[in-house]
């Protein structure tokens, strides 16, 4: 059971450093494109490229179309939602460099988990916030807010005062 939760804590964490790099890749992509939203289709085209074959790999059996029927209509907002991170990924990260956008990444989804935790939205069971979840959450935005005032501390060029020679 621990070596299961183990492995899953590694393989989220795997899937978090991925994000990381393609943000700075999509936004590469962007900038030769001449915008973040063709880069966005770029990015979508080349994920269901890449899902097809895994498809097949793993001979995973088609649908069940008619199981759509009966779903809610939120729940095709996940797509768009895909689609935003992207877009908002290329057109931040390479401002605020990947610590901070990363950083801010992941206190915009600790907020938002934790809502979706005490209200059960989105599929998720319901879990209540505790005293302990808020003070975790605190000190993610501590840590976005440190890491965002240290990188633009970085990125201010020095304020040199010319150091006075002259002799009284």
């Amino acid at each position: 059971m621990m070596l299961r939760f183990v492995t899953l804590l590694l393989l989220a964490a795997l899937g978090g450093s991925a994000i990381t790099v393609q943000a700075g890749l999509n936004a590469q992509v962007g900038r030769m494109l001449g915008h973040p939203l063709w880069a966005t289709l770029v990015s979508l085209t080349v994920s269901i490229i890449s899902i097809v074959p895994l498809l097949v790999i793993f001979r995973v059996t088609p649908p069940n179309l008619s199981s759509l029927d009966s779903a809610p209509w939120w729940v095709w907002i996940g797509g768009a939602l895909g689609a935003f991170f992207i877009t908002v990924a290329l057109m931040t990260a390479p401002e605020l460099g990947a610590v901070v956008f990363i950083s801010a990444v992941v206190m915009g989804q600790m907020i938002a988990s934790m809502m979706l935790d005490q209200f059960a939205i989105a599929g998720f069971p319901s879990r209540p916030v505790t005293m302990l979840r808020i003070v975790g959450a605190l000190l993610v935005v501590i840590g976005v807010l440190i890491s965002a005032w240290a990188a633009q501390a970085a990125s201010k060029p020095p304020t040199d005062t010319p150091i006075s020679t002259a002799q009284t």
